[in-house]
């Protein structure tokens, strides 16, 4: 899978955690890679000692439903009999569900099966997110004064317009519907393109410095 491409799907120190989730991802037909800090992970020779700890990546285009496969999985295991949730108010499950990035699968999945049990309709809270979803993941247009000194600068060859450039195809804010790309992808795209040029008049500007004014 691309590097650039990839999120941090789950995180834990709990090995069994983990093989369980590669399975409901396998079974969903979700490409995914299981690697520690150090870079690499063998569930077979691994143990649960305090160092241990590794992550789960996939595509971005696959969160969605990586989240979806392991929330409907989560509805395969019972609440405790202590669970927070089960004293939980209808307004407090809703807020569960409304900002499910905040929480576990397995505690959206429950919020949203209780509040059913409870015959509240969540349906229109979740519509509602995912309409906000939709806009956060579309982002907004760029500034035209922050592209046009993007330009400038990029043309000018200096650490501005790389700067600037960078911040166009790269930033990100994080929401309690998750971290999504600030600008469209028109504008990442004008970044990007920036980025080249800056880069390109750089190393020129770099050559006629050292090997045509050194003659």
């Amino acid at each position: 899978m691309p590097q650039d491409d990839l999120v941090e799907f789950f995180r834990s120190k709990d090995p069994d955690a983990l093989k369980h989730v590669v399975t409901v991802l396998d079974e969903a037909g979700i490409a995914h890679q299981v690697i520690t800090e150090e870079g690499g992970f063998d569930f077979t020779s691994i143990g649960s000692g305090e160092d241990f700890e590794a992550f789960i990546t996939i595509r971005t285009t696959d969160h969605d439903d990586a989240r979806d496969a392991l929330e409907a999985d989560s509805l395969n295991s019972d609440l405790p009999a202590d669970h927070h949730l089960l004293h939980s108010s209808d307004d407090e499950l809703m807020e569960v569900i409304t900002h499910a990035s905040e929480w576990s699968a397995f505690d959206v999945a429950h919020a949203r099966r209780l509040l059913s049990e409870r015959g509240v309709d969540s349906t229109k809270l979740e519509e509602e997110r995912a309409q906000r979803v939709a806009l956060l993941k579309k982002g907004n247009p760029a500034p035209k004064v922050l592209i046009l000194l993007g330009w400038i600068f990029s043309l000018l060859g200096g650490a501005i317009g790389i700067a600037i450039a960078w911040f166009l195809s790269q930033t990100k804010d994080k929401t309690p519907d998750g971290e999504y790309y600030r600008y469209d992808q028109a504008s990442r795209q004008t970044g990007e393109k920036m980025v080249k040029v800056a880069a390109f008049v750089f190393v020129v500007a770099l050559v006629i410095r050292f090997v045509v004014l050194s003659d």
